[in-house]
């Protein structure tokens, strides 16, 4: 299954009589090896971070590291409480619920990117509504997710799903559009009507800009994620109630995308026009800034896990997670300890950096910490612990994803130039490696190989993962010049043993290193 078209999905659903969560569980477990029930259980295990936000956030108040936001989604869940709302008081609860978990991301709690840290309070808030309704099983609800993920890996392959890309409409809206969807299976509906509510959900929501109020992950985003939380509840109705998307929702997907395109730089998550541009976003920027709070081509989506994921400490599933990824990739290929970085950002990373925590977030991973590691908002401190200097430029660096860093590190013994951009819900992609024009994202094991340039390098690395029950998913190779230095990375599905390493250089004298890269 590619999940490049919704109409392929759904009519290989109907033709196997089968749902779309269940093609999506087939997939993973062929893909990555594991049985079913192991599959299963890590979304049961993503389904509880989210569970655990959504009651953090209504039943006290959680307030952000700023001070901006906070205690909306504890005030929102006890006025539901009092029965006088015009929206149905348990309607009013899903909102309180995405309030939240957005909430618990502002203060850098423990979150899951669905598919952004941006848009991370959509899908947990109408699942665990749903939960609460009594009307389905907690078995049922993460059954479900595999149906997000899966419409959730179609949006992303054929459109996008960072803000800085596509707006608001990529983050927010994808979460919507999955969500609906995602309600629609799970109340029995056809793999045709789910296709309605992601149609009928995300033409709602084209258009939509991403300009967060000093750069944060706060205004107007909360308050977005809590609105369409209840949108993709609607949107779900409608379609199981037999209304159509007339506009099939494919073509819907494509208009959002080539809408992102149009969008001007300031409304796509730069914090610099729409409601960031206002008098009162500029001096609430100021004010937040001020108080130094930073001292604390489209990517091929295959994996459940890359939608409903990573686990994270916010509150930016690009900006950080991504963030903290790059620097883990980089401190991975020095290969040693680092004493000194220099970030040199462009873009939307620049201009937000300090904002969303992406200072800190790049630092973690120098540092070698994860995307869910709580010492995340100390990374300053850690790297002083760690005798580890850094610095941080702005700077073009050219035509690349907005959101892109080139990161120099340096250890006892050598330096190395990581050009990297993180595309989008924790994803990241390298663009080039010490000068050498080398993409390749670490989410496979990744074999990072200098050697010289030889005839028959290639033909050989291959013959050796193949007779060792190695199945190679990409291979690039550069070099310097005829028979000078070359660098080759090769992704490989399997687990890589340490012995592999050893293996090579023993069979492929020209070898001179071989790093294992691969991210969390």
């Amino acid at each position: 299954m590619s999940f490049t078209s919704l109409k392929e999905l759904i009519e290989l659903a109907d033709q196997e009589k089968t749902t779309i969560s269940e093609l999506m569980i087939k997939t993973e477990v062929h893909q990555k090896g594991y049985p079913r029930e192991v599959i299963v259980e890590k979304m049961s295990e993503q389904f509880t971070v989210m569970e655990e936000a959504v009651r953090r956030g209504t039943l006290s108040p959680v307030m952000s590291r700023t001070g901006l936001t906070g205690g909306d989604g504890n005030r929102l869940y006890q006025y539901a409480k009092d029965g006088n709302s015009f929206v149905n008081p348990a309607t009013l609860n899903a909102a309180a619920n995405a309030f939240a978990v957005s909430e618990v991301n502002a203060a850098m709690g423990r979150i899951v990117a669905t598919p952004t840290a941006g848009s991370a309070g959509i899908l947990p808030a109408v699942l665990v509504h749903a939960l609460d309704s009594g009307k389905f099983t907690r078995e049922q609800i993460v059954q479900s997710i595999f149906t997000a993920s899966a419409l959730g890996l179609v949006i992303a392959n054929k459109a996008s799903i960072s803000g800085a890309a596509g707006g608001c409409q990529a983050e927010v809206g994808s979460a919507t559009a999955m969500a609906a969807g995602t309600l629609v299976e799970l109340a029995g509906g056809t793999p045709m009507q789910v296709g309605n509510a992601i149609g009928i959900a995300l033409k709602n929501s084209l258009g939509l800009v991403c300009d967060p109020v000093a750069g944060l992950v706060e205004i107007p985003c909360i308050i977005r994620n809590g609105l369409h939380a209840i949108t993709a509840q609607a949107a779900a109705d409608m379609a199981l109630a037999g209304v159509a998307s007339v506009i099939p929702a494919d073509e819907v997907i494509h208009v959002m995308h080539e809408v992102g395109q149009q969008m001007p730089e300031s409304l796509r998550e730069t914090g610099i026009g729409g409601l960031a541009g206002t008098p009162t976003g500029q001096k609430l920027k100021e004010q937040i800034l001020s108080k130094k709070t930073s001292g604390l081509g489209p990517a091929k989506y295959q994996s459940a896990y890359e939608i409903i994921g990573p686990v994270m400490v916010g509150p930016s599933s690009s900006h950080t997670a991504g963030a903290v990824r790059i620097g883990n990739i980089a401190r991975q290929l020095l290969n040693e300890n680092p004493l000194y970085v220099k970030f040199s950002l462009t873009g939307s990373f620049a201009e937000t950096y300090q904002g969303h925590g992406t200072d800190l977030a790049l630092l973690s991973g120098v540092l070698g910490l994860s995307t869910m590691d709580e010492g995340i908002p100390n990374a300053k401190k850690i790297a002083e612990e760690n005798s580890l200097q850094y610095e941080f430029t702005k700077r073009v660096l050219g035509s690349y994803h907005p959101n892109t860093v080139l990161v120099e590190l340096t250890g006892a013994s050598r330096t190395v130039k990581v050009l990297a951009s993180s595309l989008g819900g924790g994803k990241v992609e390298v663009q080039e490696f010490d000068d050498y024009p080398l993409k390749f994202s670490g989410e496979r094991p990744t074999l990072v190989i200098r050697h010289t340039d030889r005839t028959g390098f290639i033909a050989e690395l291959s013959r050796i993962l193949y007779q060792n029950g190695f199945n190679i998913a990409r291979m690039a190779n550069e070099r310097s010049k005829i028979n000078g230095a070359a660098i080759t990375i090769c992704e490989i599905d399997n687990k890589i043993e340490a012995t592999l390493s050893s293996l090579l250089k023993k069979e492929i004298p020209i070898i001179d290193e071989i790093v294992l890269v691969q991210t969390n």
